[in-house]
Parts: structure tokens; C-alpha cells; sequence
């Protein structure tokens, strides 16, 4: 248990919860976010739409039972209907909805086939949107070919015992590469910069980007992207050695867990179509996610943590920067 102070356990932003494929047309599915039960359906149309789990005429729950109908939700225990906007539609044995009551709805965005939800702890509405992931990442990237992550890339590890701010730390972490990831030396920051919603940072892996940090078509770096406090968006490689592209979502299903989401997307290459070639580029693509995992669900959250001389000033500038997505401290 992470044991984040209270204020921070409900992070305004997009989280990440699930991918589209998740939600066929004509789906029902019982979700828990943010300690809500929620329930996500996807009309007749293909519009998806979230409300809150309880039906407002007796509190049936509508992940468990209840159908779409067009463009509503059905209730499974009087057959009430709901529209998309948390309205009641239809009481099948009333010659009038209940327009008095109304259910609570949350905001839900899709790109790049994964389906974001929209968190605000007082209901404010989405201030900003997630940027487009290829093109946030450079124009190398944005500028290559990739296989679709679905199904070997779309990796899902379930509720976790971590919170989102331990692993929004790892963007300002160059040193735990050396000792969890097995790199030969720690790599170099060359860039870190916050603008809004966004932090940005772009490491470079071996000594020659000491000398020569601006040759980026050949040395091989990891873009990092922190969009709010629950997405990172990571790009590695070059020019000479293909791009892989992660989406790192982490969504807190209650003030203890979060649900991680891992979308991988491998740049083509030649000699992809080898039995056996994708399957090891993808592998060696998300191998060492879990080793962080197992470190993250058994880590303290540490405040005033205890940092070397070259770490404060990033750990420092990445904090201040994800204090704006959450409520200060009483008091």
C-alpha cells in the first residue's frame, strides 16, 4: 500500500479505462472508478456512454442485467429507460418519464482506440483533452508506420495495489534504469519541461549524448510525455532502430488500487512477417514493466523523500507540477 496522503487520491484528468474493442455495440459493462460503480454502454449508434451504476427509480444496478435499447439503457428490474444523459427515457407502465430525477454521467473520450474517462472530483467538465499520442511524441515518430496494438499489445494487469503517483514519479527516476532495468549507466536528461497538462522529458541512453546531444536521428532516446497525472506516453528508439510507442494508463479504481492499462504499438519493420519476429519485439517491448510492478505495489509514498543532490531539482519540478490535477491539503 502506496499510503498517498488523502487529498491526492482523486486526481482531476482522462484515465484510461479500457480500449474500445472492450465495448461492442449493444455492450454492458459494471465498472469502479474513483470508488464509483459506474456502468458503460455503447448504443445502437456506437456512441459510449457512462452513467452512474444505480438506477434512480429503486437502485438496481445496471452493469448486471440491463440492455440497450436503441440509444437508452434498460433497467433490468422494472424496465426503465435511460438515455445517455443520465435522463429517464421511458417508465413502461407510466404514460410519462420521470423527469424530476436524473442520473450522474461522466465524460468520455476515444482516440487511438482506447476510451478515456474525464475525473473531476466537484463535476467540473474537461478543461483540456489528451493530445494525439503519435504526434506528441516528434515527427520521426508521428511519421512511421505501426502495427495495431490489438490483441498482443493491448495488455491489461487488472487492480493493482499502487497508486497513480508512484508511477508518475518514474518520469523524473533516470536512476532506477540502472538497477531495475539493467541499463550499463544511468541515462542523461537532455530535456524536462512542464506546459499545462503536459511534462515532457526526453532521456538519452549512452555517453555519445554527452558529447553530442543534438544529434537525435541516430541515438537512440525515450520520450516521455505525462499527460495529467494517470497517462504516459513513451517513445524509444531513432532513425536507424524502429520506434516502439507504450501508452502507460493508470486509473485508481478506489483510494488503495488502480487498474493498469499497457497499449504498445511496434513500428514496421522488415522481416516482420518471420514466424516468431513480432511476437519477440513485443516481448522485448513490455518484459520489463512487471519488475517496476512489483516495486510500485510494495512502495510507501514518500513526501519529503529523501533524494540525492542531482535528484531534487527534477523530483522537485515533476511534484509541483502534479499538485495542479489535485486538491491541496486541509489545513
Amino acid at each position: 500500500m502506496n499510503q498517498v496522503p488523502a487529498h491526492m487520491t482523486k486526481p482531476t484528468g482522462w484515465f484510461q479505462i479500457g480500449w474500445a474493442n472492450d465495448f461492442p455495440v449493444g455492450s454492458v459493462s459494471a465498472r469502479k472508478f474513483f470508488g464509483d460503480e459506474l456502468v458503460v454502454f455503447r448504443t445502437e449508434s456506437g456512441e459510449l456512454k457512462a452513467l452512474e451504476a444505480y438506477c434512480q427509480h429503486m437502485g438496481a444496478h445496471l452493469g448486471f442485467g440491463g440492455t440497450v435499447c436503441g440509444e437508452l439503457i434498460r433497467c433490468p428490474f422494472h424496465l426503465w429507460d435511460w438515455d445517455g444523459e443520465g435522463q429517464n427515457a421511458c417508465i413502461p407502465y407510466q404514460d410519462r418519464p420521470n423527469r424530476a430525477v436524473r442520473m450522474r454521467t461522466w465524460q468520455l473520450l476515444e482516440r487511438n482506440d482506447m476510451v478515456y474517462l474525464w475525473h473531476d472530483k466537484q463535476g467540473a467538465p474537461p478543461s483540456w483533452e489528451p493530445p494525439e499520442i503519435f504526434e506528441a511524441l516528434g515527427p520521426d515518430v508521428a511519421a512511421a508506420e505501426y502495427h495495431a496494438p490489438h490483441p498482443n499489445g493491448q495488455i491489461r494487469f487488472g487492480a493493482l495495489q499502487l497508486s497513480p503517483y508512484v508511477v508518475l514519479d518514474n518520469v523524473a527516476d533516470p536512476a532506477h534504469f540502472m538497477a531495475v532495468h539493467g541499463s550499463a549507466s544511468i541515462p542523461t536528461v537532455v530535456s524536462a519541461e512542464a506546459d499545462g497538462h503536459l511534462f515532457s522529458v526526453k532521456l538519452g541512453f549512452g555517453k555519445r549524448w554527452l558529447s553530442n546531444p543534438e544529434d537525435t536521428s541516430t541515438l537512440d532516446a525515450l520520450d516521455i510525455m505525462q499527460v495529467g497525472v494517470g497517462l504516459s506516453y513513451t517513445a524509444l528508439g531513432s532513425l536507424t532502430n524502429p520506434f516502439v510507442v507504450i501508452v502507460l494508463a493508470t486509473t485508481p479504481i478506489d483510494d488503495e488500487t488502480s487498474e493498469m492499462f499497457q497499449t504498445v504499438w511496434l513500428q514496421k519493420t522488415q522481416g516482420d512477417e518471420v514466424p516468431g519476429r513480432l511476437a519477440d519485439r513485443m516481448w522485448q517491448a513490455t518484459n520489463q514493466l512487471p519488475g517496476d510492478i512489483v516495486i510500485w505495489e510494495h512502495q510507501r509514498y514518500v513526501e519529503r523523500a529523501a533524494w540525492a543532490a542531482n535528484e531534487v531539482k527534477g523530483f522537485n519540478a515533476l511534484r509541483r507540477w502534479a499538485a495542479n490535477f489535485y486538491e491541496p491539503a486541509a489545513g
